[in-house]
């Protein structure tokens, strides 16, 4: 009978203790202002860390970093991460996963590594689609279109976009929505498509209403308001867009309530004047929108009022001015990576300066246009692989391509045979020695012919069984998957994940890949942007050295397998950052180096790996020579030298 009291008042006593740490969680979070904000912040996630419960962890950390992001303190932000992929090791919570990438890249996005904050979005993006967390997905996704707006990939854009609708569309979760339709809008004005822009502008000032929250509704309708009657400004509709402009500029306090949408509008409305030739009024506009600007000190919006000034003066023979005014927006928009004026500016300046200086900026418009292009193709094809699978082929064109090679290998006999018959009539006297050497060279041709047509066939069987267990195995360990959910057996669901994963990576693995759709040298660009790793730097050169549209198939093949096999090895056996591919073309032979600067080992004692061993035998198997350096610490270098006709 005392120990049942004693138990009872335990437990009572404790649970009257938790209740009150969590009524101190909540007091803390209520109370968070001023100069205690954090620590009333830190102290509601320690403690919620304390009375282990999931929720208030997720909850105090999240709200951390809220706070944190507003005042871009980066350590702030990195204390809640670490807190979110605490609670992931621990209860294996994949939604604190998420977030824990989604702060890194808000994290990246304060100290301006726009790829890197790119990345995290993505890896985010990826753990919620296996959530299936439709809301958290679109978020992402407009956060990474966002990005690209800012980085001038305006295609790339779209394609986020249009992905990231197809989730929030059926959610109705109309905040990411209006933002969506309005990046898609903004995308496609950049693309000098106002009518189309127009229509997702509509599409999201439709659902405006459906937002509650009363100022976050303004700002949308003022936003929108600015948008459509950019587009008609874009046509040429001045006075429609003007009517818009004036309609905003009307709305009740707006240059306190709504400052940013108030300098936007005046912005456009002043544009306007200096479209029509009225460049005094544009000019007073612009200063009055520089002038709150600077008041709510958001540097990248100066930068651009800097350069409308510019521009402006210039037109008005102001040079004095206009320089001043485009240096200004030069350094500005350098600071805040707004790269586009930065291009405008430095345009304005080499026309204002003496020779020498002009020579120096337009050396520098130059050299920053082409960095731009250079980064927005590879944009393209560093993210285009990582947001879409790349479909396999039907049997029909596999057929096709087969026919095809069959059919060219059949005119290229025909056509060897009659150059060796007209060599045999023309030199009679010499047909023995001749006839000698063309039939042991046929031979090798021949033999060199059929190693290239088993590896045609090998690749095909590969591409079966890959097929088998994408298909058939795969699926399998899917319903099984579903079934083992259902009877809560989680342990199990979740070593059938690893196992379907390894499944779904070895498919990957076994697939071939194509060469008559896709050119070989963009195959290794999507090849190096599938390894892309912040701590791993692949690079392809002299890649254009070598006249890929007049090798064989299986050879290209071969090398690219020699060149998937050598980066795995580098990073997973070999912890290497840094590897370098490096190709050359003789009359002869192909050639390919493949270097890194990982741990290396010894050659002469240490037993080649399975990895090793199939580089070896996939370039000895078409006549190719493999050699290999390394040494411990210095790293390994791997050469390859295929013939092209095999001798």
């Amino acid at each position: 009978m005392k120990k049942t009291l004693f138990l009872f008042l335990f437990f009572s006593v404790f649970i009257v203790f938790s209740q009150k740490q969590q009524d101190s969680i909540a007091f803390y979070l209520k109370n968070a202002k001023g100069a205690d904000k954090f620590s009333y912040l830190k102290r509601a996630v320690l403690l919620s860390e304390d009375l282990k419960i999931d929720s208030l962890i997720k909850q105090t950390s999240l709200e951390y970093a809220k706070h944190s992001y507003f005042a871009k303190d980066t350590l702030g932000l990195t204390f809640s991460t670490n807190k979110l992929l605490k609670h992931f090791q621990v209860k294996k919570d994949s939604f604190s996963l998420a977030k824990a990438y989604h702060l890194e890249a808000l994290n990246h996005k304060i100290k301006n590594n726009l790829d890197s904050t790119f990345y995290y979005h993505h890896k985010s993006k990826n753990v919620s689609i296996a959530l299936k967390d439709s809301i958290e997905i679109g978020r992402r996704l407009l956060s990474m279109a966002i990005l690209q707006v800012k980085e001038l990939d305006y295609l790339g854009c779209q394609i986020t976009t249009i992905e990231g609708l197809k989730y929030i569309e059926p959610t109705k979760e109309y905040r990411t929505l209006i933002s969506l339709y309005q990046t898609l809008g903004n995308a496609l004005g950049h693309l000098k498509k106002p009518k189309e822009a127009r229509s997702y502008y509509i599409k999201a000032q439709e659902i405006v209403k459906f937002n509650s929250v009363k100022h976050r509704r303004e700002r949308n309708y003022l936003n929108l308001l600015s948008n459509i009657g950019i587009t008609f400004k874009d046509e040429r509709q001045f006075k429609k867009a003007a009517s818009l402009f004036k309609e905003g500029l009307n709305f009740d306090s707006i240059e306190t309530k709504h400052p940013t949408q108030y300098q936007n509008l005046l912005g456009n409305l002043s544009s306007i004047s200096f479209r029509q030739g009225k460049i005094k009024k544009a000019i007073e506009g612009y200063k009055t929108v520089l002038k709150s600007r600077i008041k709510t000190k958001n540097l990248y919006a100066q930068s651009v009022s800097h350069g409308l000034l510019a521009e402006a003066y210039l037109k008005n023979q102001q040079y004095e001015l206009a320089r001043k005014h485009a240096k200004t927006g030069l350094e500005l928009g350098k600071k805040t990576r707004n790269n586009e004026q930065v291009l405008g500016c430095l345009k304005i300046l080499s026309e204002l300066t003496n020779e020498q200086t002009a020579k120096k900026y337009l050396e520098e418009y130059i050299k920053l246009s082409d960095s731009l292009l250079t980064k927005e193709r590879n944009l393209k094809n560093q993210f285009a692989k990582v947001r879409y699978e790349t479909e396999k082929k039907d049997k029909e064109n596999t057929s096709l391509k087969q026919e095809n090679e069959k059919h060219e290998l059949q005119i290229k006999t025909e056509r060897q045979f009659k150059t060796i018959g007209w060599l045999l009539a023309g030199v009679g006297f010499l047909i023995i020695v001749f006839g000698v050497y063309i039939a042991t060279s046929r031979r090798k041709k021949l033999l060199f012919e059929a190693k290239l047509l088993q590896v045609e066939v090998r690749e095909k069987e590969r591409q079966e069984i890959a097929k088998s267990l994408h298909d058939e195995v795969a699926g399998d360990l899917r319903m099984l998957h579903l079934k083992l959910a259902k009877t809560n057996l989680l342990e199990e669901t979740e070593k059938l994940d690893v196992i379907n994963e390894k499944v779904r990576n070895l498919s990957h693995q076994l697939s071939s890949e194509s060469f008559n759709e896709v050119v070989f040298k963009d195959q290794i660009v999507n090849l190096i942007s599938d390894f892309f790793d912040i701590d791993l730097r692949i690079k392809a050169e002299k890649i254009n050295s070598v006249d890929w549209k007049n090798i064989n198939n299986a050879i290209k093949r071969t090398l690219f397998l020699i060149i998937r096999e050598s980066i795995q090895n580098a990073k997973k056996h070999a912890a290497a950052k840094n590897i370098t591919l490096r190709f050359n073309e003789t009359k002869k032979a192909v050639f390919l180096t493949i270097s890194d600067n990982g741990k290396g080992f010894n050659v002469d004692d240490k037993k080649n790996g399975i990895g090793l061993k199939n580089i070896k035998e996939r370039t000895e198997e078409i006549n190719g020579i493999f050699t290999i350096e390394s040494k411990l610490e210095k790293g390994t270098t791997i050469k390859i030298e295929i013939p092209k006709n095999g001798n």
